[in-house]
């Protein structure tokens, strides 16, 4: 099996990493003056090089060939610690070994000499999620530690450990690796895998890794497998699953400008791509803090930015994404609309509603339900049910109303679902006597029930 390429090109001295100077620094000469601390947190982004840090600490204290406070790389002892076998390098995943029994392993096995080298090295991974117990049981070890033992603890939220730990170890901060450093390893593992890659597939993914040195060889190892010995900027967008910077203007500028009928079509072709809508919103933001950067004036657009992050927050933990990006995207649209009439919002509707078969009096009605969402001072305004009352094909019989939709017209079936029991008691309000909702696509009718929930209707 090959190895990935993060494993592969893993740096084995303090020399070789990319970034972190500061740490290069410090632990280089803390070994030289031989003051290496007994415990030690690593806080930091994932991907940034505390693991493999910690490896290379580890290695450097047992190594029988040290090199001016690097490990030889040669020596039984470094060759087991690289591969995961040296018994004196203990590393466990705090993430799925949380409990105090582990812990309580951890502080029994601590009493123990090494076997073949001058330090037992505990390397414990995501340790902030230790449970309360684990912590209090790590505590009275970091407290009356043996001499012969050291601790590394990596963290991605240092807020989660108790600070009566935090008060005992050495803090130690690692950065985002800058997106120059990223490219500057990529060409390096590109030129040793003979890839061919040009410089825009080389900034997308620096940017994308977001100062992540081990998410951009596992992206770089994606193009790879993807388009073989060369890459091109279309290959790394589409296994990436990015936007064109040309489709990220026109997704900003339609919504900016209230073009509700380009801001649908270019929904349309956000699915049909197959691409997450959360990637979207990412680089859109990413694009309106660029625009500002290089214009101070363009603050108009801050509030954008907000409202996409805002929604960004709202759809990632949905059940249905897709619904509820559609739907607060054509909400944004329908409110950056400069028009204050109903018939200058109507020319940015494709509208196919059909309400010529009814009398006056009836269409009058059935105008009010979508006019009710419309209407600025009214307490019940929702211009994305509007946008769907209005392409739908209205049909009235006895006490029943169909809102009918062509296979084209899935977004705005969606919207009346998700809305439906709002619609229900605006429809009942101007009809004397109860009248059932009938939400219809590609003749599958869907029966809105009274006091019935969403999750239960459809």
């Amino acid at each position: 099996m090959n190895q990935s390429l993060y494993r592969k090109y893993r740096p084995g001295k303090l020399s070789e990493i990319f970034g972190q100077e500061h740490i290069k620094k410090y632990f280089t000469n803390a070994v030289m003056k031989n003051q290496i601390s007994h415990a030690y947190i690593f806080n930091g982004p994932r991907g940034t090089g505390k693991t493999t840090v910690a490896r290379i600490i580890a290695k450097t204290l047992n190594c029988k060939n040290p090199d001016n406070g690097n490990p030889c790389g040669l020596c039984s002892n470094c060759t087991s610690i690289t591969s995961g076998n040296n018994m004196d390098v203990i590393e466990l995943d705090a993430a799925s070994n949380r409990g105090i029994d582990e812990i309580r392993q951890i502080r029994d096995s601590a009493n123990y000499r090494p076997v073949s080298g001058n330090f037992k090295v505990y390397i414990i991974d995501e340790f902030h999620m230790l449970t309360k117990e684990a912590f209090n049981a790590l505590l009275k070890t970091l407290e009356e530690p043996p001499e012969h033992v050291v601790f590394i603890l990596a963290t991605t939220n240092l807020e989660k450990v108790p600070e009566t730990i935090i008060s005992r170890t050495q803090l130690i901060n690692f950065k985002n690796i800058s997106k120059n450093e990223i490219i500057e390893n990529l060409k390096k593992v590109s030129a040793e895998e003979k890839i061919d890659i040009d410089e825009e597939s080389l900034d997308i993914i620096a940017k994308k890794a977001n100062g992540g040195m081990r998410d951009a060889l596992s992206m770089l190892e994606q193009t790879i497998k993807f388009s073989g010995e060369k890459i091109s900027k279309n290959d790394t967008l589409n296994i990436l699953g990015l936007y064109e910077d040309e489709f990220i203007n026109d997704f900003i500028n339609f919504i900016k400008n209230g073009n509700v009928e380009k801001t649908t079509q270019i929904l349309e072709t956000i699915f049909e791509q197959g691409k997450d809508p959360e990637v979207l919103l990412e680089q859109a933001v990413e694009k309106i803090l660029k625009i500002i950067h290089d214009d101070r004036k363009a603050s108009e657009y801050i509030k954008l930015a907000r409202e996409f992050t805002d929604i960004s927050k709202d759809i990632k933990y949905s059940e249905n994404k897709r619904v509820l990006f559609e739907v607060k995207i054509i909400l944004l649209s329908f409110k950056n609309n400069s028009s204050s009439t109903l018939s200058d919002v109507e020319k940015n509707i494709n509208s196919q509603s059909d309400l010529s078969e009814f009398s006056g009096e009836e269409k009058s009605k059935l105008e009010k339900i979508s006019d009710t969402y419309f209407s600025q001072n009214s307490k019940k305004f929702n211009p994305a049910i509007y946008y769907a009352i209005k392409i739908s094909d209205i049909k009235e019989e006895e006490n029943r109303i169909y809102f009918n939709f062509d296979k084209n017209s899935e977004i705005a079936y969606e919207i009346l679902k998700k809305y439906s029991n709002d619609l229900k008691l605006t429809v009942n309000s101007f009809y004397t006597e109860h009248t059932e909702i009938f939400i219809n696509i590609e003749n599958e009718i869907k029966s809105v029930q009274e006091n019935n929930s969403m999750d239960t209707l459809f």
